[in-house]
């Protein structure tokens, strides 16, 4: 007996076994974090490797709530499950991927959504990937500053206030001042405000700025001021907002200025002034000596 033969047979046979049994999700997609107001897309992709597709079910924390069988009537199914609705003909699935949309229902929208694929018979192979959502209230305005004016002048006494939108999750503020942070002594303590609200508690945050217009930070910097507050939320460096605000920035202080070239005009009066009377005296004094002489000729 030809053993080679044989197992050449054998492992001929494993590879084609192997390939014939691999069934794959190759991709998902789930957003790692939304508002609640908003509609998601979910999608999976798969390579069924020669088997034929049997069903693609979407589950959230292992509740079914979506599935597509080609090989059965209806193709479509939705369930009830809490958190979540299928929108109404807003999915479309076929032999390599599977996509549907979603409307969310606050807080209880925050799961494991995971996409299942499973083959026909005679293997019924099965493949599956998951991935979390984070449903929250984000922020849905840039970050609001306060009480800037548009010039200032050296010397001068700067405070504003940063305030975040209000979000579900912890915020955030950072200053920036001509893009370097304030010293520690140039921080207000961090007000924080709450407010319940569509099933969350949203919470904003304030934080305010002062310091004195002088040293070379603000004379190194030119004609201009620049403010500008960021708000971030942890672990989502895709949610962080900012905003930019500039002002005429004055080298000289203008009113003293002013008050100076007033008063240096003023003294140049004063001293032609007194000039003016020390002459008038001098030739009131000339004019007397000379008659005075006159008259003492004798006839």
């Amino acid at each position: 007996m030809d053993y080679g033969w044989l197992l050449f047979l054998f492992i001929a046979h494993l590879i084609d076994y192997s390939s014939v049994s691999a069934l794959f999700v190759t991709d998902i997609s789930v957003p790692e974090i939304v508002d609640f107001r908003d509609n998601v897309t979910l999608s999976c992709s798969y390579d069924m490797r020669g088997h034929t597709l049997n069903s693609v079910k979407w589950y959230k924390d292992h509740e079914e709530f979506f599935r597509y069988s080609p090989l059965a009537s209806p193709i479509y199914m939705t369930f009830g499950v809490p958190g979540l609705q299928v929108l109404d003909g807003k999915y479309l699935c076929n032999e390599s991927s599977c996509r549907l949309d979603l409307s969310l229902q606050g807080a209880r929208s925050t799961g494991l959504y995971k996409c299942e694929v499973s083959g026909d018979a005679p293997h019924f192979k099965l493949a599956d990937k998951a991935d979390n959502m984070t449903v929250a209230a984000l922020p849905q305005s840039d970050p609001l500053i306060e009480s800037f004016n548009s010039m200032y002048r050296m010397e001068e006494f700067l405070s504003a206030t940063c305030s975040s939108d209000y979000s579900s999750l912890p915020t955030r503020l950072t200053w920036y001042i001509n893009g370097e942070q304030p010293l520690l002594g140039e921080l207000q303590p961090t007000i924080d405000t709450s407010i319940p609200a569509h099933d969350y508690v949203l919470r904003r945050q304030r934080l305010q700025v002062h310091f004195y217009l002088q040293g070379q930070r603000f004379y190194q910097a030119g004609k201009i001021l620049e403010l500008k507050c960021v708000a971030e939320i942890e672990n989502y460096p895709e949610l962080r907002r900012e905003t930019s605000l500039s002002a005429s920035l004055s080298q000289f202080d203008n009113l003293n200025n002013q008050m100076l070239i007033h008063a240096g005009t003023n003294s140049g009066a004063a001293q032609r002034s007194r000039a003016w009377a020390t002459t008038s005296l001098i030739s009131a004094w000339l004019v007397t000596l000379f008659l005075a002489l006159c008259f003492r000729r004798p006839s």
